[in-house]
């Protein structure tokens, strides 16, 4: 992979974060740089309403900054597949290139609630750990599933608590026992205010007319019909592992190589 010149913008899952963005590359010394654009944290969807489409513009904004001129390129992590389809079309509307958009298991999202066998990936995911012996990543995943459960629990109340308790003086002391607790109240108001914004781009899915491509696990292979519908030339490739595995040592070589051998037509310049 030649090393581009303009970065590659890379939009991380609902949690936030990015993984060794080595992966993307050819070899070690590729000076292909990567722009990693985050999403707001739980106040800013609590103070303002921030809106799904409000969120896309900020988005588009921030990439435009990060990438004052070229072809502009996107990596889109679960989530971020999805907001980079629509940023897509949006930069293509502002009149910038589209280069390329590559999304990671970006499975199809219909509502806020918790997808189908949840407990049973939760309950697997935390074996896989035990059997590692990773007991410090254990610990993390149990904190963030237990302030994962209170914040489900709170359902629809949410919001309204989370108002009321904004200006309280003990709050931000409680969330601050523990970053986890931001992270996962940040991710769950993310998901509940773009989910039924994501849904509603298939009803009449505007074709994104730019390469794409789309790196999934072969338990989201039922939505490949629904990406095809938004990007017409999507290539679509199989990879390895499960969701929360894909950036491990076992499955990240193929990643690498799959990536690498997807993205050659992507524009070079």
């Amino acid at each position: 992979m030649t090393a581009w010149s303009s970065p590659i913008i890379f939009l991380p899952g609902a949690g936030g974060g990015a993984p060794d963005l080595g992966v993307f590359r050819d070899r070690a010394d590729n000076a292909t740089r990567f722009e990693v654009v985050g999403y707001p944290d739980w106040r800013r969807f609590l103070s303002n309403g921030l809106s799904a489409e409000a969120l896309i513009a900020e988005l588009a904004e921030e990439i435009v900054v990060r990438v004052p001129q070229g072809p502009i390129r996107i990596i889109g992590m679960s989530i971020g597949g999805h907001f980079g389809y629509a940023l897509g079309l949006r930069l293509k509307a502002m009149g910038r290139e589209f280069a390329g958009l590559c999304a990671i298991d970006s499975f199809m999202i219909t509502s806020s609630a918790p997808s189908a066998g949840w407990k049973a990936r939760a309950l697997e995911q935390g074996f896989a750990l035990l059997r590692k012996r990773r007991f410090s990543e254990l610990r993390q995943f149990f904190r963030s599933k237990f302030w994962r459960l209170l914040i489900r629990l709170a359902g629809g109340r949410l919001t309204l608590f989370l108002q009321s308790a904004f200006s309280a003086r003990w709050f931000p002391s409680v969330l601050a026992l523990d970053p986890l607790a931001e992270e996962e109240l940040s991710m769950r108001l993310l998901v509940r205010t773009t989910a039924p914004w994501i849904a509603s781009l298939d009803r009449e899915p505007e074709p994104l007319n730019a390469p794409a491509i789309l790196l999934r696990t072969a338990l989201t292979a039922s939505d490949d019909v629904a990406w095809r519908r938004r990007c017409p030339n999507m290539q679509i490739f199989e990879i390895p592992g499960q969701h929360h595995t894909l950036f491990e040592p076992e499955n990240v070589r193929a990643l690498n190589e799959i990536f690498l051998a997807s993205t050659r037509d992507w524009n070079a310049r």
